[in-house]
């Protein structure tokens, strides 16, 4: 409380007389006990302990003639060892309590006793923690309304003094029971015009409210922000929950409505000119990336303040040009996209840029980068080198096809054959190139084995997670797997045979596939070795496979199902990206532990101490030399263990399906060049 400003300056002169003249003045006055105490701590700095008593005991006099004994024991609390006699503390707290509740003696007396201050001031322990208690607990009456914590609200229905029980009917349940220890904690007494307590007492008041007048009431009843999933459970009920998605959208949109950042976004009101000046304060305190997001929110406040973000915007990027291109092409964007004018052109930016490559790296839009691409070309000289290494740097199929559309056949045809060197380090360019592939057959001609191979190893690679849900769409009627079975040789069609049969997909999507490559190749026959559903693979690996499963059974799945639920809680799924997201995550997490539980189920060790050496099998190591001299090692295991840069294929592979089964002296092609077998080994226990 903050002291009157003539008594402050009495003080700071130490003109103890004039503070005391303005003490006994405020005392006829309105009584504010925070505001005496102030004061009093300011004499007692002076030294003043003996005027302070005094004064204290004519405050003291004023609260008990008023009747003011809620605020008499304030004061006491306060500023006893000041007024009060040695050892009189205690029986001024119970005499000052017995006037506070005269309308209520029997549970006062109920209740003193319970908490041992009925026994002297030699058992009164821990006095003010009692006092504390004893209020919390007067505080309730039958037929207050209250809020439960996480329950809603209700009224209280009995006080039970004996049981030291409250007992509350609640919207959905009565007679609840509430302990006296925890009621101070667990209820709350909501006051007039509180909404729970107009949706207890005058629902129909409630429901004649539009969207943005029930969410204000909402809002403003609690002296915290909310989050969405407490505004839903304080509304439905009010509302339809049925309703509670379109309600949800339509009331947030509210200017005055101040949506907070963080994982667990909350809201809260502010008037017309408070939303606008805290929604400025921040822009100005946010860090320099925050404040394009600020500029957005601003979308619905008035042209004054939009003006004023904008014009900022523009300084500021204007001034990170040299020092942070990529912030200041950002944020120029931003201001292009918000319909502002920005005061310097992008091309110089992108002209005098000393390495493009790490600009685009370092733009998190992917609209600011797709400008970019855009604008390159009439920029700089090498604009052609810096699109074909972003085609396969780019992490987003869209910002891909901005680059292509700009390069011309020749370089994009390269860019394709680069993506399916090694997919896994350049994932969205290939999940872009075998999307393409669908619709346009040149990007997937003279290269449609490989093709259809790497596309269903990348159904495993962790590097695709982004892209699987996509992924598995193409081999669907219409999707590019289908397309490329018809174009495969007799050969191919076998190896692609065995590589469906054992692709991580669902069986719905495995079946089709199978159908169509035997109509089309119709003397086409399967492997008849009675182990050709067994998943090789080493022992270490099918341990490894099955502690993966347990993470996700355990920890993963029920991480994601709380996941969905919260975000569930946020209403209106139809614009709800943390729901989407989180369902997404669930559809793959459930897919990936089916598809393991069912390859664990098939998986068979690679025993590889008795693997002979006559010709090339599963858990060999085979020593190739070309005819020009140059050696190469590999080895033959699992998909689980497939490192084709270290030299480990997979036997599920087209290179492994043309080794298997040779011996020592047999001529193979490698990339276009012919190497003879030379040696066959095992490898160690360890792999």
């Amino acid at each position: 409380m903050r002291i009157p400003q003539s008594t402050q300056d009495s003080l700071a002169r130490g003109d103890i007389d004039a503070v005391e003249a303005d003490w006994l003045v405020a005392i006829e006055g309105e009584i504010e006990v925070e505001q005496f105490l102030a004061i009093t701590k300011g004499l007692v700095r002076l030294g003043e302990e003996d005027r302070v008593g005094t004064l204290l005991e004519l405050l003291d006099d004023q609260l008990r003639e008023r009747g003011m004994w809620a605020a008499r024991l304030d004061l006491v609390r306060g500023a006893a060892h000041y007024f009060v006699r040695s050892g009189q503390v205690y029986d001024t707290v119970l005499d000052t309590l017995h006037e506070l509740y005269r309308d209520r003696e029997s549970d006062l007396n109920g209740l003193l006793q319970d908490l041992n201050l009925d026994q002297g001031r030699g058992h009164a322990s821990k006095l003010w923690d009692k006092v504390d208690r004893l209020r919390n607990l007067l505080a309730f009456r039958p037929g207050d309304i209250v809020e439960m914590e996480g329950r809603g609200a209700g009224r209280i229905a009995e006080v039970n003094m004996p049981l030291h029980v409250f007992k509350v009917d609640l919207e959905k349940a009565n007679g609840v029971s509430v302990g006296f220890r925890a009621a101070g904690k667990m209820l709350k007494l909501l006051p007039e015009g509180h909404v729970l307590r107009q949706k207890l007492e005058e629902p129909e008041q409630l429901e004649g409210l539009k969207p943005t007048e029930l969410l204000e009431r909402t809002l403003k009843s609690y002296d915290r922000p909310l989050t969405g999933a407490e505004v839903k459970v304080i509304v439905v009920g009010i509302i339809p929950e049925r309703r509670w998605s379109s309600w949800w959208t339509s009331a947030r949109k509210q200017p005055q409505v101040l949506a907070s950042g963080g994982p667990r976004q909350t809201y809260q009101w502010l008037e017309a000119t408070d939303a606008e000046e805290s929604l400025w304060r921040e822009f100005q305190a946010a860090p320099n990336r925050q404040k394009v997001g600020l500029l957005r929110r601003a979308a619905n406040q008035s042209q004054e303040l939009r003006g004023r973000m904008a014009e900022a915007l523009d300084r500021l990027s204007r001034a990170l040009r040299d020092a942070q291109p990529p912030l200041a092409f950002e944020v120029r964007y931003a201001l292009e996209r918000f319909g502002a004018e920005p005061s310097w052109p992008a091309e110089d930016l992108l002209r005098n840029l000393p390495d493009p490559l790490e600009f685009f790296a370092s733009l998190d839009q992917r609209a600011a980068r797709e400008q970019g691409y855009a604008l390159l070309p009439a920029c700089r000289d090498d604009w052609l080198e810096v699109l074909e290494r972003r085609f396969l740097l780019e992490s987003d199929t869209k910002a891909i096809d901005s680059i292509a559309a700009v390069l011309d056949e020749e370089t994009l045809s390269r860019c394709a054959a680069r993506a399916q060197v090694q997919p896994h380090r350049t994932p969205a360019a290939f999940t872009w190139l075998v999307e393409r592939a669908a619709s346009e057959p040149s990007l997937r001609q003279g290269r449609q084995s490989r093709l259809l191979n790497l596309l269903i190893q990348a159904l495993r690679h962790d590097a695709f997670a982004p892209f699987r849900a996509r992924i598995k769409t193409l081999f669907d009627s219409g999707g590019t797997a289908p397309k490329l079975l018809p174009e495969l040789t007799l050969d191919e069609a076998r190896q692609a045979d065995v590589a469906i049969r054992h692709a991580a997909l669902e069986d719905y999507r495995r079946e089709p596939l199978l159908a169509a490559l035997h109509l089309k190749f119709p003397d086409l026959q399967a492997d008849q070795d009675s182990g050709s559903d067994d998943l090789y693979a080493l022992p270490a690996s099918i341990e490894a496979q099955r502690e993966k499963l347990r993470e996700l059974v355990k920890e993963e799945i029920p991480a994601n199902r709380k996941a969905i639920e919260e975000a569930r809680a946020l209403g209106d799924l139809r614009e709800n990206f943390e729901y989407k997201s989180a369902r997404q995550r669930h559809e793959y997490l459930t897919a990936l532990a089916t598809q393991l539980q069912q390859d664990l189920q098939r998986s068979t060790p690679i025993d590889v101490t008795s693997a002979a050496c006559d010709r090339l099998r599963i858990g060999n190591r085979a020593t190739l030399e070309s005819d020009s001299g140059e050696q190469r090692t590999l080895t033959i295991l699992g998909p689980w263990e497939s490192a084709p840069e270290r030299g480990i294929i997979s036997y599920e592979s087209d290179l492994a399906g043309r080794l298997l089964g040779s011996e020592p002296g047999a001529r193979v092609e490698l990339d276009g060049e012919t190497f003879t077998l030379r040696a066959i080994e095992t490898i160690p226990a360890s792999g």
